[in-house]
């Protein structure tokens, strides 16, 4: 079985991936293309076939997606290109599991499984372009749908950061109103001064900056966010049952070195305490 190549740049790589998974081949030019030779394959072929998966996974498709950023989705910048390809192949890790479930899991290894074994029982040459181009058509297919995904999530994630930095100046510049809060994320959300007494909903609206609502309509939430800011505390208490909900990651985000979080449990305790010794 021998592979045909159009350049000996992916020859050589291709030779170079396949040496470091122990497969020592050759190949040689024929007619200016450059043909790779497998030797006799039926004692090692899941080697060869381990191989060639990875080969698509790691080189192929990420050359591919790099490709398809730069000609039909305008993407000039390599940085740029490289973080969305990262989204994608996380997606492909199982690591988002949020976004796959919105294209539904693409089972990658068995359809490239199934085609490499095709190749490798084929008794000929095969133009490793047509291979990827026809037989992997389906296959590319569905790794478009991931990347329309991932560049959505990219651009969702670049104004998010947007987002926080602008939150971020107005913090820097906003007077401190409230040294210190303690705040309880379960419903309903409640503020607490220094001295653990609980703020009014009169209180927390009069210092409320009505500027953050009418400039960030859709992203400050009225509730906790807005509030915060308004307060510009020096220091902000976090008490929750759930560290992992996303309003906590923009509060860090936010809020940085001023914040800290525990259980809600924590505030429960530290107010009975301080309640004993005030």
């Amino acid at each position: 079985m021998e592979l045909m190549f159009k350049s000996i740049k992916e020859a050589i790589r291709f030779k170079s991936f396949l040496a470091t998974n122990g497969l020592q081949d050759s190949f040689q030019e024929k007619r200016g293309r450059f043909i790779y030779s497998f030797q006799p394959i039926d004692t090692n072929k899941d080697q060869y076939v381990s191989a060639l998966i990875q080969y698509i996974q790691t080189v192929k498709r990420n050359e591919w997606l790099d490709q398809v950023l730069q000609k039909k989705y305008r993407f000039e910048s390599e940085n740029e290109r490289h973080d969305i390809i990262e989204v994608v192949s996380e997606m492909f890790a199982g690591e988002r599991k949020e976004l796959t479930a919105l294209a539904g899991v693409v089972k990658e290894e068995s359809i490239l499984r199934e085609a490499v074994i095709d190749l490798l029982d084929f008794k000929g040459t095969v133009a490793f372009d047509s291979f990827l181009r026809f037989r992997l058509k389906e296959y590319f297919k569905q790794v478009t749908t991931y990347l329309g995904i991932a560049i959505d999530e990219y651009k969702m994630e670049q104004d998010y950061q947007v987002f926080v930095q602008t939150l971020r100046d107005y913090l820097h510049d906003r007077v401190t109103r409230q040294s210190i809060v303690h705040l309880i994320l379960d419903r309903p959300e409640t503020f607490y001064d220094e001295a653990l007494k609980e703020m009014k909903q009169e209180e927390i609206q009069g210092l409320l900056d009505p500027r953050l609502l009418s400039n960030h309509p859709v992203y400050v939430d009225s509730a906790v966010i807005a509030p915060l800011l308004s307060m510009a505390p020096n220091k902000i208490f976090l008490y929750t049952k759930d560290e992992d909900q996303p309003l906590i990651r923009t509060l860090k985000n936010i809020f940085e070195e001023r914040i800290a979080v525990f259980s809600t449990n924590y505030f429960y305790r530290l107010a009975q305490a301080y309640t004993k010794h005030s």
